[in-house]
């Protein structure tokens, strides 16, 4: 089995919610909820305040707390990608899953029932998810597990041995 998910970087997002809009459209026919959602942190204190952007969907969860708490087993995990998804069929909305869900991503939806990602599952798994696609600045990356972990330590260390010259240089520095 392989395990696919997201890489979300927030120091690229920039909160323009188009991963939010891509995914209502490409679900539109199923979607009653929002099944990703962009929300603002703040950290500190008046004056130094910052923000960081945070696009949120189903994690699809390795061993996901959702499909265990439910007691209609209603939620499934697919065994060739690893995707977490709700049979509404099933479900009679008792919303343990969404207790159990450490990102809050299944939501009631208007028919009683829950709704979460699905991680485009109508799409092949070769194309990009439709929040990754529409992302202008590439925040949001898809892909099996291990070649997102190892792109995220690249992407770390490329922050961390950037090779360019400071933005500010201080009188004895020039010399």
């Amino acid at each position: 089995m392989s395990q696919y998910g997201f890489y979300f970087d927030k120091e690229k997002c920039v909160g323009c919610r188009a991963c939010e809009i891509a995914c209502q459209i490409w679900n539109d026919s199923v979607q009653t909820v929002k099944w990703r959602n962009v929300a603002m942190t703040f950290e500190g204190s008046y004056p130094d305040v910052s923000n960081v952007n945070v696009s949120m969907a189903c994690m699809h969860c390795g061993d996901a707390p959702c499909k265990k708490a439910c007691p209609r087993q209603a939620i499934t995990k697919d065994d060739e990608t690893g995707r977490v998804t709700v049979n509404r069929e099933l479900c009679v909305g008792c919303m343990l899953c969404l207790w159990a869900c450490p990102f809050g991503a299944p939501q009631l939806g208007i028919h009683g029932r829950m709704e979460k990602c699905t991680f485009c599952e109508d799409r092949p798994m070769g194309i990009k998810r439709a929040c990754e696609e529409i992302c202008p600045t590439q925040a949001i990356v898809t892909g099996k597990i291990e070649d997102l972990a190892k792109f995220s330590k690249q992407n770390v260390s490329g922050r961390l041995l950037h090779d360019e010259s400071p933005g500010v240089l201080l009188g004895h520095e020039g010399n």
